[in-house]
C-alpha cells in the first residue's frame, strides 16, 4: 500500500536529489568562470612568468599588464625593490602605494585586507594586484543568489503537481462532508488511490450510507408504525362508542384491554427496534444466562416441546436475559399465531463454538422467496390476512436481538410442512463473535 507519509518523503527526498543536482550544475559552472579571477597563486605564477627578466623595458610590462587587467579585471602594478612603480594597469590608490613602499618582509605570495594581493621576485621587485571595488562586490554576490532563485523555482514547479493531487482530493473529501452536512444524504466521495486519504474517504462513505440507511429506517418505521396505530385505535374507538350506546358489555371491555394490550406491546416494540437499528441499547445488562432453563420457562405458556439434542450440558451464555427472552417469546408466540393446531417444537443443540435454537411449527410454511423478507419490520407474508394480528415487528426483533448477540437467525423448511426458525449464538457472546 502507498501511505501517503511515503509519498511525501519520495517527494521531498526527489526535491532534494534534483536541488543538489541543479546547484551542483551551478557551482560547478561558476566556479569555472571565476577560477581565472579568484586562484591568485596560479594566476600571479603565470603573470610573473610573462614579466621576466628583469631587463624588459618598461613599455613592454604595462602593456602586458593591461592585457591581464582587461582579462581579470583586477588593477595591477609592478613595484622595484624600492617601492616605485615600474608599471601600473588599472587604479590603484596612492595610500595603498605609499603603504607597500613603507612595509618590508612580505613573502613569496601574500595577501592584506582581502582585497590586495602580492608575489615577491627574486630581485625584489612585487606584483600587486587589487580586486575591484567593494562597492561593486554586490554585483558579483547577485551571480549566486539568481541561480539559487531558479533552483528553487524549478523545485517548486516540480513538487506543485504532487502536493496539488494531494490536497485536491482532501478538498473533495472536505465538500462532500459539507453537503452530507447540509442535508444531502446521498453524497459520496469519490476514491482514488490506496492511501490515507482514500481511506479516509472510504470511511466517510461508510458512514454516510449507515447513517441513511439507519435515518430512512427510522422513518419507515414511524410511518409503519403510524399505519398500524391506526386499526387497534380504531377498534378502541368502536368498543368505547359501543359502551356508551349498550351500557357495559363485558365484551367490549375484553375487546378494550385487548386493544391496549397490543397498543402497549407495539409501542414498545417501536421502542426496542429503534433502539437496536441504532446500534445502541444503554439499558442493557449482560449476564451468564441458562439457555434450557430459560426456554423451559419461555416454552411453558405455549405447551411447546422443548428437546436438548446435546449429551453435554450446555455452557452458559453471556448475553441479555430480558433480550433472549424477547427473542424466543415472539418466535414461540409467531408459531401459536401462524403454526396450527399442533403446539411447536423447540430443540437446542451445541456446535463448535456456538449454540443453535431451533423453533419450529405446523403452520403453512413460508414461500422461498419471502424468508429473508419476513425478517424486514412491518412485513407481511402476501397470502396472510389482515385478521392473522401482529404488526410485522416481532421478527426483524428476532434478527435484531440475535445479531446484538453476534448471532443471527434464518427461515428454513419444515419436513412435513411447515417452517422452522434457526437462531445462531456464540458460545463466547458478541465479543466472542
Amino acid at each position: 500500500m502507498r501511505r501517503l507519509y511515503f509519498r511525501i518523503y519520495l517527494a521531498v527526498l526527489g526535491s532534494l536529489i534534483v536541488f543538489a543536482i541543479l546547484a551542483g550544475l551551478a557551482f560547478a559552472t561558476l566556479r569555472s568562470i571565476d577560477d581565472d579571477r579568484q586562484n591568485w597563486a596560479g594566476m600571479g605564477a603565470d603573470i610573473a612568468e610573462r614579466l621576466l627578466p628583469p631587463e624588459r623595458s618598461p613599455a613592454s610590462v604595462e602593456t602586458e599588464l593591461m592585457s591581464w587587467h582587461q582579462l581579470t579585471g583586477f588593477s595591477l602594478a609592478l613595484l622595484s625593490p624600492r617601492g616605485e612603480v615600474v608599471a601600473q594597469a588599472g587604479e590603484i590608490p596612492d595610500e595603498v602605494l605609499r603603504d607597500l613602499r613603507q612595509r618590508v618582509g612580505f613573502g613569496p605570495h601574500w595577501r592584506a585586507g582581502g582585497l590586495l594581493h602580492g608575489l615577491r621576485f627574486k630581485d625584489g621587485r612585487r606584483l600587486v594586484a587589487l580586486q575591484p571595488p567593494g562597492a561593486l562586490n554586490w554585483l558579483r554576490h547577485l551571480r549566486w543568489v539568481a541561480p539559487l532563485f531558479g533552483i528553487a523555482f524549478a523545485v517548486g514547479i516540480a513538487a506543485y503537481p504532487v502536493v496539488r493531487h494531494l490536497t485536491r482530493r482532501l478538498e473533495r473529501l472536505q465538500q462532500g462532508v459539507a453537503a452530507f452536512g447540509e442535508g444531502d444524504l446521498s453524497v459520496r466521495v469519490a476514491i482514488s488511490g490506496q492511501d490515507e486519504i482514500a481511506k479516509l474517504a472510504e470511511t466517510f462513505n461508510a458512514s454516510a450510507a449507515r447513517i441513511e440507511h439507519l435515518l430512512h429506517a427510522h422513518k419507515t418505521l414511524l410511518a409503519n408504525a403510524s399505519h398500524e396505530l391506526r386499526s387497534p385505535l380504531s377498534r378502541l374507538r368502536m368498543a368505547v362508542e359501543g359502551l356508551s350506546a349498550n351500557g357495559a358489555d363485558d365484551a367490549a371491555r375484553v375487546e378494550i384491554r385487548r386493544n391496549i394490550a397490543e397498543l402497549d406491546a407495539l409501542v414498545g416494540e417501536v421502542l426496542l427496534a429503534s433502539r437496536l437499528q441504532a446500534g445502541a441499547a444503554p439499558d442493557l445488562q449482560t449476564e451468564n444466562v441458562d439457555l434450557v432453563g430459560l426456554l423451559a420457562e419461555e416454552c411453558a405458556p405455549f405447551g411447546a416441546d422443548l428437546q436438548a439434542a446435546s449429551e453435554q450440558p450446555l455452557p452458559l451464555l453471556p448475553a441479555d436475559p430480558r433480550l433472549l427472552r424477547r427473542l424466543f417469546r415472539n418466535l414461540l408466540e409467531n408459531a401459536a399465531r401462524h403454526g396450527g393446531s399442533e403446539p411447536p417444537t423447540v430443540a437446542v443443540s451445541r456446535r463448535a463454538d456456538a449454540v443453535s435454537v431451533a423453533v419450529c411449527d405446523r403452520g403453512p410454511g413460508v414461500p422461498q422467496d419471502e424468508r429473508e423478507k419476513i425478517f424486514e419490520p412491518f412485513y407481511r407474508l402476501r397470502k396472510m390476512p389482515e385478521s392473522a394480528g401482529g404488526a410485522g415487528l416481532g421478527l426483524a426483533l428476532v434478527r435484531q436481538i440475535a445479531e446484538r448477540h453476534g448471532g443471527n437467525v434464518e427461515c428454513l423448511p419444515r419436513d412435513g410442512g411447515g417452517a422452522c426458525f434457526m437462531v445462531s449464538l456464540p458460545v463466547g457472546g458478541a465479543g466472542g463473535a
